[in-house]
C-alpha cells in the first residue's frame, strides 16, 4: 500500500486526488470505504456495506483485537462478558446478521430462572412484582407509593425534553422514581437520571405518554400484544454459545485481510475526490467514503481539522460513566444465604452502598459456568461513584466482596476472580443529547461521503449498534 502525503494547508499537485492540502500519489490505492473503528458498530457497517456490493472495504482499529467493548473471556469453565452480556431477539437487523454469519444455530436464549429480578429497598433485596396484583401486594414500595403509582393515568403530559427522573416523578411519584426508575437507569446507563434525556435515553417511554397519555395504557396495551421473555421487555436476553465475543469475531472472519489491527486514527481530512486517515504511525489510507466508528471525543480528535467548531464541541460534550466489572466464581451451588437464582439485582442510589448491581450469570445463561458453580457479575462505579476505579483491584474485590456479603449474606471466599475497568464505559446521554446529536449530524450531512455512527448517539446496546449500521450501510451504498 502507498502512503497517502500530506502538503501544508492551501497547496495542491497536479497529479493529486484530493485538495484542500491533502494529496494522493497517484498509485495510491483508494478504498471505497473506510471504517475508523473495530467495534459491533464499525465491524457490522463494514461487513454489511459489503453484502451491499461496496467492494473494497477497510476497517482501522487501534487496540491489538477487534471487538472494541465486547470481548469474552472463557477460565476453567467460567465466562466473562467485559461489555454486553447479551442482546434482545427482537430487533430484526440484529438476527439477520447473526444469520448471514451463519451463528443462527449458536444463538442461545436466557434461561428461564433470569425471569425474576430483586432490587434493593432498606438494605434488603426485594422480588421485582411482573404483574398489577404482584405490585399492589409488594413491599418493593410503601403503601402510599403504590397508590401514587395507580394516579400514573391521571397526570399532565410534560415537556418536550426533561430529564429521566423528572418524567419519571411527575407520572408515577417520586418515591417509584428514587426506586424503580433509578435502579432501571442504574442497569441500563449506569448514570444519574436527573441528569440523563428522557427522549434520548428512553425514546419510547416519551411515545407511551404521546400515544396513550398514560404509561400505565400503554403497558396494558402492550401485554394484549405479546409480553417479553426472560429478562427482558419485548425480548429475550440472548447470546451465542461462545459468548458475545463470538458474534464479532465472525465478522472480523468474514472481513479477513480488511481489518487492520494497531493503527490508531489520528486525523481525518478530505479534499475535491477523497478523504485521508492519518494514523497513528504516520502512514496514510485513502478512501471514498469515511464512516466513523469511534467513541464520540475520539471522533472530535479526528475530525477537528474536517468539523466546524459546533459539531466538534457537541462531540465532546457526550461523556461517558466509568464502570468496573467484578466477576467471581464459586464451586459452591449455594454459596450465599440469598438464592442466587433470577437475574440478578440492582441497588438505587438512594441506599447509599457502592455497589451498583450484580448479575447472576449461571442463572441466567447455566452453560457460562461449570455445572453446580455460581458465577456473579458485579458492577462498581459509573456516573454515582466513578472514584471506585480509582480502587486497587484488591481494594474493587475486598469492595465488592462486602457489598455482595451486606445484599446476599455470607462473604465465601471466590474460587475465581476477573476484575476489568472501563474508563470510557457506558455513554451518557445527558439534557441537551438531542441537540448535540442534531449538530453533530447537520456537520457531517454536509460533506458528502463522511458518516458517523457508535453507541454514543442513537443507543448503546448492541441492538442499536447494529440497526445504525445497516442504516449507514444503506447509505454507503448509495453513494458509491
Amino acid at each position: 500500500m502507498h502512503a497517502v502525503r500530506c502538503l501544508p494547508r492551501g497547496r495542491r499537485r497536479q497529479d493529486g486526488v484530493l485538495a484542500h492540502g491533502v494529496t494522493v500519489a497517484a498509485r495510491a490505492p483508494l478504498h471505497d470505504l473506510a471504517v475508523c473503528g473495530g467495534g459491533i458498530s464499525g465491524l457490522a457497517l463494514a461487513y454489511l456495506a459489503g453484502t451491499r456490493g461496496v467492494a473494497d472495504v477497510v476497517v482501522l482499529e487501534g487496540a491489538g483485537r477487534p471487538g472494541g467493548k465486547i470481548q469474552t473471556e472463557w477460565v476453567d469453565g467460567f465466562c466473562c462478558e467485559w461489555g454486553p452480556q447479551g442482546f434482545l431477539d427482537n430487533v430484526p437487523e440484529t438476527l439477520a446478521l447473526v444469520a448471514g454469519l451463519g451463528l443462527d444455530g449458536e444463538l442461545v436464549r436466557a434461561d428461564d430462572a433470569a425471569g425474576d429480578r430483586f432490587i434493593a429497598r432498606n438494605g434488603r433485596l426485594r422480588k421485582v412484582p411482573l404483574s398489577p396484583p404482584a405490585f399492589l401486594t409488594s413491599d418493593v414500595l410503601s403503601l402510599p407509593g403504590r397508590l401514587r403509582v395507580l394516579l400514573e393515568p391521571f397526570q399532565r403530559r410534560g415537556a418536550l425534553e426533561e430529564s429521566v427522573f423528572t418524567f419519571a416523578a411527575r407520572r408515577i411519584g417520586r418515591e417509584a422514581a428514587e426506586v424503580l426508575v433509578d435502579a432501571m437507569v442504574t442497569g441500563v446507563y449506569a448514570g444519574d437520571p436527573a441528569r440523563l434525556s428522557l427522549p434520548a435515553t428512553f425514546p419510547k417511554m416519551r411515545a407511551m405518554e404521546r400515544d396513550y397519555g398514560s404509561l400505565v395504557r400503554a403497558m396494558l396495551a402492550r401485554r394484549k400484544s405479546g409480553g417479553g421473555g426472560p429478562a427482558g421487555p419485548g425480548g429475550t436476553l440472548t447470546t451465542l454459545r461462545l459468548g458475545m465475543q463470538q458474534l464479532t469475531d465472525a465478522l472480523a472472519s468474514a472481513l479477513g485481510a480488511g481489518v487492520r489491527l494497531g493503527v490508531p486514527v489520528e486525523r481525518i481530512t478530505r479534499g475535491a475526490g477523497a478523504f485521508a486517515v492519518r494514523l497513528g504511525d504516520g502512514s496514510e489510507v485513502a478512501a471514498k467514503q469515511v464512516a466513523v466508528a469511534m467513541p464520540p471525543g475520539a471522533a472530535a480528535r479526528a475530525l477537528g481539522e474536517l468539523l466546524p467548531e459546533g459539531a466538534v464541541a457537541a462531540l465532546q460534550g457526550i461523556p461517558y460513566a466509568k464502570v468496573a466489572v467484578v466477576m467471581t466464581g464459586y464451586r459452591a451451588p449455594h454459596p450465599f444465604a440469598h438464592p442466587t437464582r433470577g437475574f440478578g439485582f440492582l441497588v438505587p442510589g438512594r441506599e447509599r452502598r457502592r455497589i451498583l448491581g450484580s448479575i447472576f450469570c449461571d442463572a441466567t445463561f447455566p452453560a457460562q459456568a461449570p455445572a453446580g458453580a455460581t458465577l456473579l457479575r458485579t458492577l462498581l462505579g459509573g456516573a454515582r461513584d466513578p472514584g471506585a476505579l480509582d480502587l486497587s483491584d484488591g481494594e474493587l474485590l475486598a469492595l465488592a466482596r462486602r457489598e455482595l456479603d451486606h445484599f446476599l449474606g455470607g462473604d465465601p471466599e471466590p474460587d475465581f476472580v476477573r476484575i476489568i475497568r472501563h474508563d470510557y464505559g457506558i455513554p451518557q446521554y445527558t439534557l441537551g443529547h438531542l441537540a448535540r446529536l442534531d449538530e453533530i449530524e447537520r456537520a457531517a450531512a454536509a460533506i458528502p461521503g463522511l458518516h458517523l455512527l457508535g453507541n454514543g448517539f442513537h443507543g448503546i446496546a448492541a441492538n442499536a449498534c447494529v440497526v445504525e449500521a445497516e442504516r449507514i450501510a444503506a447509505a454507503v451504498a448509495g453513494g458509491a
